[in-house]
């Protein structure tokens, strides 16, 4: 049996283990935001287009036509979402709960099997810029991977953006590793196409034009008319990058057709460039003039510079991200005395540059397998041995340096647009994680007094090991994959702080199994346990209406305790004619009739309780 068809059967069973965990989830619970998508976004995209009403496929700021171009195919299924929508705080009949749960799995079915799908397109974009084994180990750390399955679960615009960040990335990787002008029309597309999904994706914009450059340092070029030829055929490849992208863009968004300003909403004016796209549109400018009218004299004196010390720069690179490593599991593990990260985590939009910035690491260094983890701290530690004379050869660890870069301006660029990266708004680099650490494992594998360890068919005892840790982790976290916290984390700690509703849907069913459920009105802090509760609910926090209700039962959750004005804050709180004291809502281990702790974490919870159980004293 070929090597191929070897790999091609291990993606297969990741897909069927992926398969395995992931089906059964896929229409029990409602994500956050993900009601806007599936009642009104995606059904309004696709009314809209047969309509021919193509202002109407102006969805959101997202802008998110391509994840509705793609869980539209669920529509068919389904009859019209809106007629469900309006009763998810009303009692409900089992047959309204049943087709609310067919709405979820139709519509989220085509988001999950394009996820599964695109590991094919992993593994054969980074065979071709790495190895067939980095790109297998690769496959195998993302398919596996408990957060980035969660995502692929949700109808959300992350859940396609984790794909398209990072493959155009990887295209564009291929285009300058071969010189193949075919991967360039490529990273236009899929960059056309990953922006079309978020607006996020306008990141890699200043990326590529920033990957240029590196790749002249990285290189040996010696002759001057060698280096303003480089500097001008790179800089036309790129501008057919943008031009590319910006083509995709309007033919996708109808909404471009009729009012082309929306392609300046969807890059320079989206809520990415908004604040700084005078800054990066002057430096694209002073950029051309100088390649283009000063013969690149200014590129070539700060990249020379750059080129002379590449040894350096790798390893101050390496060094400052090993330091802020070195801080995140050092603050964390002293309880986060420096900062608190969990706090700046739960506000995103709250922190200041620094904030954001120094907590960055947090959610992706405990969000990954702890053997991923590793293997990510192993691969910076390894970059900081490089030789210089290695740095002229196509070695695996110096396309490393690519993806460390991504990661690091990745979490500058969030800071200075005033947002913390949270799980979810740093999801494109878990597997951008997971490829680091692919690279860094072959590359312990081929040191010379280990790599007899794992030579031939060893390496696939190996990618069996891997398995049966990677499971190990999915059946630990199950079925809260997207709230994954590594067991590096101590247990009082949580990395997903803006959670997406986990376990609402398991408290729905507890509820539901009440007798006289439908009659049943309840309060909850997290709004998907209405839609899958038979009996009335509200989420309102409002004091007027709690005091002129009456609840018989109260669902509160870690997630509830953030917020402008959270309950958790209050003394007391009048409900009907009772006074509670809300503090006691947000007691982790007290006052509960039913509760769930997320991911088997004591500090994320969420729980029911009746009112009269919590009386204030």
């Amino acid at each position: 049996m070929s090597k191929r068809t070897i790999h091609i059967l291990i993606i297969i069973v990741v897909i069927a283990t992926n398969l395995f965990f992931g089906l059964p989830r896929i229409s029990h619970f409602t994500a956050g935001d993900e009601t806007l998508w599936s009642y009104d976004r995606v059904p309004k995209f696709w009314r809209s287009i047969a309509k021919g009403n193509w202002r109407g496929t102006n969805l959101c700021d997202k802008p998110g036509i391509t994840l509705a171009m793609i869980s539209g195919a669920g529509l068919p299924f389904i009859p019209d979402p809106r007629d469900y929508e309006k009763i998810t705080r009303l009692p409900k009949t089992p047959e309204q709960l049943a087709m609310i749960e067919k709405i979820y799995f139709s519509l989220r079915l085509p988001v999950y099997l394009f996820t599964l799908a695109s590991l094919f397109i992993f593994y054969f974009l980074l065979k071709r810029l790495l190895s067939a084994e980095i790109a297998l180990l690769s496959v195998i750390f993302i398919g596996l991977s408990p957060i980035l399955l969660g995502i692929s679960l949700i109808v959300n615009t992350d859940a396609i953006l984790w794909i398209l960040m990072p493959i155009t990335l990887i295209s564009f990787l291929i285009y300058q590793k071969e010189n193949n002008q075919k991967f360039l029309y490529l990273t236009g597309f899929l960059l056309g196409l990953a922006i079309l999904d978020k607006f996020v994706a306008n990141f890699l914009f200043p990326f590529l034009l920033i990957l240029f450059f590196v790749k002249y340092i990285l290189s040996d070029y010696s002759k001057k008319e060698e280096k303003i030829e480089y500097f001008k055929k790179t800089m036309r490849d790129y501008l057919i990058t943008i031009a590319i992208a910006l083509l995709t863009i309007f033919i996708f968004y109808p909404s471009a057709w009729i009012k082309p300003k929306e392609l300046l909403n969807t890059t320079i004016y989206s809520l990415a460039l908004i604040n700084i796209w005078p800054m990066i549109v002057g430096t694209i400018a002073i950029i051309l003039m100088d390649i283009f009218l000063w013969k690149s004299v200014c590129s070539r004196i700060i990249c020379d510079f750059f080129s002379n010390h590449k040894t350096a720069f790798i390893r101050i690179l390496s060094f400052i991200i090993l330091a802020l490593i070195a801080f995140i599991f050092f603050n964390t593990y002293i309880g986060m005395k420096f900062y608190n990260i969990e706090e700046i985590l739960s506000e995103p939009k709250d922190g200041k540059f620094f904030e954001n910035f120094f907590s960055a690491f947090y959610p992706l260094l405990f969000g990954l397998t702890p053997l991923i983890s590793l293997l990510f701290l192993s691969s910076i530690i390894l970059l900081t041995k490089i030789k210089n004379s290695e740095l002229t050869k196509n070695i695996n660890s110096t396309r490393i340096i690519p993806f460390i870069l991504f990661i690091l301006i990745y979490y500058v660029a969030n800071s200075i647009s005033g947002t913390g990266s949270t799980t979810r708004y740093q999801i494109v680099n878990y597997p951008i994680a997971s490829i680091i650490s692919a690279i860094g494992l072959s590359e312990i594998i081929k040191i010379k007094s280990i790599k007899k360890y794992f030579s031939g068919i060893k390496f696939y005892l190996l990618i069996f090991f891997i398995f049966i840790i990677s499971i190990i982790s999915l059946f630990q976290t199950k079925p809260f994959f997207l709230a994954y916290s590594s067991k590096l984390l101590p247990a009082k700690f949580i990395t997903n702080l803006k959670d997406m509703g986990d376990g609402s849907w398991e408290i729905s069913q507890y509820l539901n199994s009440l007798p006289n459920a439908n009659q049943i009105s309840i309060w909850s802090d997290k709004k998907q346990v209405c839609e899958k509760f038979v009996g009335k609910c509200n989420s309102s926090s409002n004091k007027k209406y709690m005091r002129t209700s009456k609840f018989d039962y109260l669902v509160s959750s870690r997630g509830g305790m953030i917020g402008a004005e959270p309950l958790s804050k209050r003394t007391s709180l009048q409900i009907g004619t009772a006074i509670i004291d809300p503090r006691k809502l947000y007691f982790p281990d007290a006052y509960y009739d039913f509760k769930i702790n997320i991911d088997n974490r004591k500090s994320d919870f969420i729980k029911v309780i009746s009112p009269n159980e919590i009386l204030a004293d």
